[in-house]
């Protein structure tokens, strides 16, 4: 099927989407951004609690591309679908395995991350999880994983980032660590994006306070990220969030809001990736 018949398909789905009570409240309520991508977790749960995971992540990107939800991208409503695959699985190998690359694998992400949350204590250690992750074959699939656990250990240390960052430092190799903290740093900065952009550009400022040298320049990157989130993926907004940032961190601010650009240009699908 011609690519533009699949987006005059997603166009049609979308709209018809936006019809629907719960999605419409969500749009009457709230600017793009963060907080109108929460509001319709609902509506999103139930689509997957109903039908599939597959379906439901279809649904949020046919809200994004038919230009009904005024925002550019559904990762944060992949990672709601991911809590409710776990949800309906309470089995982290089914969860994660339901999910696919739409929503730049959001659903993977928080498949992971609601295992962390809700799942057996002595099961959801980062080392734990390591095995799990380990055992997927496909690259892309691992490498997804190792991110969620990143967003995992965020809250599993909510109050502490030293002891965030060194769970993730400790999961493995170098690799399998920074992956780790690209989860970390993106939640760190994602607990913020719902309450829209004004509180955003209030706590911006301080999101990296505490936070050590070696590890601030990804840190206040994420704070570029979450501003793009945060704002409805506006790059003017964002780039006024960062520069009110510490100096220091003001280009690794930017480098995460230019990063946001991309993905976008890139697309919801494919290899690219959070």
């Amino acid at each position: 099927m011609p690519a533009r018949w699949l987006l005059a398909l997603f166009i049609v789905a979308g709209s018809a989407h936006a019809q629907d009570p719960a999605v419409k409240q969500c749009i009457d309520r709230f600017p793009p951004g963060g907080a109108r991508a929460q509001c319709v977790t609902p509506w999103l749960d139930g689509i997957v609690q109903r039908q599939n995971v597959a379906v439901a992540l279809e649904a949020a990107e046919g809200l994004v591309k038919s230009g009904v939800m005024n925002v550019n991208d559904c990762h944060i409503m992949g990672h709601a679908i991911g809590h409710s695959s776990w949800d309906k699985e309470h089995d982290i190998g089914r969860a994660f395995g339901a999910c696919t690359n739409a929503c730049i694998q959001g659903c993977m992400h928080g498949s992971v991350e609601a295992f962390m949350i809700d799942g057996p204590p002595a099961e959801t250690t980062p080392a734990r999880v390591r095995v799990f992750c380990d055992s997927l074959k496909d690259k892309i699939k691992w490498r997804q994983c190792l991110h969620g656990l990143g967003h995992g250990v965020a809250y599993q240390h909510r109050r502490d980032v030293k002891a965030a960052v060194n769970a993730c430092e400790t999961v493995g190799g170098r690799l399998e660590a920074d992956l780790c903290l690209g989860g970390l740093w993106m939640q760190w900065a994602h607990f913020h994006i719902h309450q829209g952009t004004e509180a955003y550009t209030r706590l911006a400022p301080k999101l990296c306070d505490g936070v050590d040298d070696e590890h601030l320049p990804e840190c206040a990157r994420a704070v570029g990220g979450g501003a793009m989130f945060a704002s409805g993926h506006d790059p003017k907004k964002s780039k006024a969030i960062c520069n009110l940032l510490p100096s220091s961190q003001f280009t690794d601010c930017t480098r995460g809001v230019d990063y946001e650009v991309r993905l976008i240009k890139d697309g919801l699908e494919g290899h690219h990736h959070h």
